[in-house]
């Protein structure tokens, strides 16, 4: 193995083995790294993007767009609830941040 890598800097070697121990610390044996719970700012901002983006679309559909939105996000969205996400769909409208895109924000 030691011919291998004759050709390859003694500082890229370096670099590359630090960077598998820490793949390793951070996958723990094999496991699957775990995914990040999402931020209320992490939801605050897919709403916005996804209510944005969802302009007459079904509102029955939204927090699942919002949920899909966040996975391809990396983020581990088993926890956010429909509530949630309503909620701060309708405190972003409130507050002037996105338009009611969807028509549900009662006045």
């Amino acid at each position: 193995m030691a011919g291998e890598l004759d050709g390859i800097p003694e500082d890229v070697l370096e670099e590359l083995k630090e960077a598998m121990e820490e793949i390793e610390r951070e996958v723990g044996g094999g496991r699957r790294p775990r995914r990040r719970y999402p931020s209320a700012r992490d939801i605050a901002e897919a709403v916005r993007e996804v209510a944005l983006a969802a302009r007459g679309s079904d509102p029955q559909e939204f927090p699942d767009l919002v949920r899909e939105h966040l996975e391809e996000k990396g983020f581990y969205v088993g926890l956010v609830t429909d509530k949630r996400i309503w909620r701060v769909y309708e405190t972003l409208v409130r507050r002037g941040v996105i338009p009611d895109t969807l028509g549900v924000v009662e006045w």
